[in-house]
């Protein structure tokens, strides 16, 4: 982990403000509260960025806390960057062997895409820690004969849909397939299981859409990528594409 944060920290103000785009958004969200909510683009909530705000989330309490400048922005990616390498290592280790999960997370840790993608303040680095979560969980599901864990997955899940919407989705087909097969419930429980993970998907996930579609258009911004100014549009038009 201390050589992942030397690697992912370093310089990191060399990159300025990154995306600009989402760096004012943050800069939005620590100003304003509706701006922070909705993920404006700007604090007068004109219009929304064209993805869910979790991340945004992130770095405008960041920006809240210790001002606006490239540090605040970008910091909370590199140690997201950090907490993926370390539960990467986490899994492998259980299940394989210590050296193993010590090879795997040096190879993600130093993989170009993954440095790059964790000095940067796109939503990607939520989404990747989120996403290793998922896989973690529903591991821990299995090996513990716990449905709780499998539902810790699907919160987790629902986090990643209010981070970058359905590319979550990649890591889901793969979670329920290994679940149905290695679980050690009777099969029937273990589709209830799966059903009960989809509702904390649903739920943890959902919320915020729900909100932003009962809102009157007045009283919101409008929906960045939408056309018609609709949370459902966008999900499954724009985002539901990307």
């Amino acid at each position: 982990m201390a050589p992942t944060s030397l690697l992912y920290l370093w310089g990191l103000d060399h990159n300025g403000w990154a995306n600009s785009y989402y760096s004012a958004a943050a800069m939005a969200g620590s100003q304003d509260w509706t701006a922070f909510f909705f993920a404006s683009s700007d604090p007068e909530n004109a219009i929304s960025v064209d993805k869910p705000p979790l991340s945004l989330w992130v770095m405008s309490a960041s920006v809240r806390a210790f001002g606006l400048s490239p540090w605040s922005i970008l910091v909370p990616q590199a140690l997201m960057g950090v907490a993926s390498v370390y539960l990467l290592y986490r899994m492998v280790r259980t299940y394989v062997n210590a050296a193993s999960a010590l090879l795997a997370a040096a190879f993600f840790a130093s993989t170009p895409v993954a440095t790059v993608m964790f000095r940067y303040n796109n939503p990607d680095a939520l989404l990747t820690l989120l996403m290793i979560g998922v896989a973690y969980t529903a591991l821990e599901s299995i090996r513990r004969s716990s449905p709780r864990w499998l539902i810790f997955a699907g919160a987790l899940t629902g986090a990643a849909l209010l981070t970058k919407q359905l590319q979550v989705a990649l890591v889901l087909p793969a979670v329920a397939v290994a679940y149905l097969m290695f679980a050690t419930a009777p099969l029937l429980r273990r589709i209830l299981h799966l059903c009960g993970a989809l509702l904390a998907v649903a739920v943890a996930g959902g919320w915020w859409f729900v909100f932003v579609q009962l809102t009157p258009a007045s009283r919101r911004p409008f929906v960045g990528g939408s056309r018609l100014n609709s949370a459902v549009e966008w999900s499954l038009g724009y985002n539901g594409r990307c």
